[in-house]
């Protein structure tokens, strides 16, 4: 199986229904065909660098997912089909990828790493505090 990443840019003139619709469909396509989705994330609406389909604004959704290379090409075709759809660019992140391995990284919380400070004192090695002591 491959690991695969799409972005697409639904109409920003949809309504919250037709966006579900649009997530319902696309994840129906991966799921259908035997692959994963590891990740589902909407990003909103943002500006978009020059129009597209006379539109300046689109909502944003980030897809990743597992499966073989016949997914990529039935999700695109679904995206070309539906007019909600402005653009859209898949990726392809790994040629071998295990899912049970993928699905555990996209699910954990970012580990936090602690830090802790020193005081001055103790970040002087030992030869410098004698030397600092003979000299007064």
């Amino acid at each position: 199986m491959r690991h695969y990443e799409t972005l697409f840019i639904v109409n920003p003139d949809s309504s919250e229904e037709e966006l579900k619709g649009v997530a319902t469909k696309i994840k129906g396509v991966v799921s259908g065909m035997n692959g994963i989705v590891t990740s589902y994330d909407e990003q909103g609406k943002k500006k978009l660098a020059y129009s597209v389909k006379k539109q300046n604004k689109g909502y944003y959704v980030l897809m990743d997912y597992v499966g073989s290379a016949d997914i990529v090409s039935e999700i695109e075709r679904n995206m070309r089909l539906d007019d909600r759809v402005l653009k859209y660019l898949t990726v392809k992140l790994a040629d071998q990828v295990d899912p049970e391995s993928i699905e555990p990284e996209k699910s954990e919380p970012p580990e936090e790493t602690e830090s802790v400070e020193t005081p001055e004192e103790e970040a002087q090695p030992p030869e410098a505090e004698e030397s600092a002591e003979e000299e007064s």
